[in-house]
């Protein structure tokens, strides 16, 4: 806990601040992770696994199927499950064939991401479908390299945005879930995905990992931080610190998409709970990818935040894994540009193999 005040003079404490060995930082770490559940309003139980099938595309290269998937409170999640050819180079004539194409036992095995979306009204297609955006295809850059993508809409996106309401308008959501978190809501969403990936036998279960960009760049490493089943996690352009950042609700509550309301009582306190190094700081030792841009106008404080990246990487150094993590900060924009996509899928390629 820091004083907004202290936040914004000195920044957070080091990660090894009164850390001398590794069960003293798994010690802090332990309370890092409660801290952060607490205020996020915790994570209930998984629920078993189970998927409705909608349609699906044959393309040249992969199959793209649109499914719903079950999570916690009866709530289904909409997401575009792509796959590559090799198993059945044939075109998928009825949900049968979909279902032995995900049931086999018979072929390879492959590698998989759950791919999660930038702030975008059409949610998951922004990333798997020809109708994403420039520099936003990564889902479906990344089935074309032999990879099991599972790309689901976040609440308040692409399919899951209630009738008669905008996109990320979280008011409805905490009508009925008034002392929780839409970053809690999204958090057990996409553990739900990562179940659903281990029950598909085409998935190796060794080799997940996450990606995403903006939103889904921070909804990756917060996924990672709290699910060990995430193998390696890529995040663009979605780290950056409560300290020095002129919004100061801007992970509070807000007129539109309130990520932790809690936060904001804490703030209006004059105290904040966390600073997002710590929260970061829950992935190791697991394989990070992280990219920023110094020209970032939805994140412009860049360099407090190289200097968390600083934290995050003396932390992987101090663990000896640091060639599991990789920094990289440029003069872009809040972009994901071809040449940080195509080092980035370099690396889940490394760490998934």
């Amino acid at each position: 806990m820091y004083t907004l005040k202290a936040l914004e003079k000195d920044g957070a404490l080091p990660l090894l601040h009164n850390v001398n060995d590794i069960d003293e930082w798994h010690e802090k770490k332990s309370t890092i992770r409660q801290n952060w559940l607490d205020c996020i309003g915790g994570l209930p139980p998984l629920v078993t696994s189970s998927m409705k099938i909608n349609f699906w595309e044959n393309n040249t290269d992969y199959y793209l199927i649109n499914i719903c998937y079950s999570t916690v409170y009866e709530d289904w999640v909409p997401a575009n499950l792509l796959v590559p050819k090799g198993l059945i180079e044939e075109n998928l004539a009825t949900e049968s064939d979909v279902l032995q194409l995900l049931s086999s036992r018979s072929g390879e095995q492959f590698r998989a991401v759950i791919a999660l979306h930038p702030t975008s009204e059409i949610g998951k297609e922004d990333i798997s479908t020809v109708a994403g955006r420039e520099n936003r295809q990564y889902g479906l850059e990344l089935v074309k390299r032999g990879f099991v993508v599972l790309a689901p809409d976040t609440i308040t996106a692409g399919e899951r945005v209630l009738q008669n309401e905008q996109p990320f308008q979280t008011a409805a959501f905490y009508k009925s879930h008034p002392e929780w978190s839409a970053v809690a809501k999204m958090i057990v969403d996409h553990r739900q995905g990562i179940s659903l990936l281990e029950e598909l036998n085409i998935v190796d279960n060794s080799k997940i990992g996450a990606i995403g960009h903006s939103l889904g760049g921070y909804n990756s490493f917060f996924l990672a931080g709290l699910d060990s089943r995430v193998k390696a996690v890529v995040c663009s352009c979605g780290f950056s610190l409560i300290a020095q950042d002129s919004e100061k609700h801007r992970w509070g509550r807000r007129e539109w998409f309130s990520h932790i309301p809690k936060i904001s009582d804490y703030i209006n306190e004059g105290i904040v709970p966390f600073e997002f190094t710590e929260i970061a700081a829950l992935v190791a030792p697991t394989p990070f990818f992280l990219w920023m841009g110094q020209n970032d106008r939805i994140f412009p404080q860049w360099e407090p935040a190289a200097k968390g990246v600083a934290e995050l990487n003396s932390l992987y150094e101090w663990m000896e894994k640091g060639e599991r993590f990789t920094s990289l900060i440029g003069n872009a924009g809040h972009d994901f540009p071809p040449e940080i996509r195509q080092i980035s899928y370099a690396f889940l390629e490394k760490w998934l193999s």
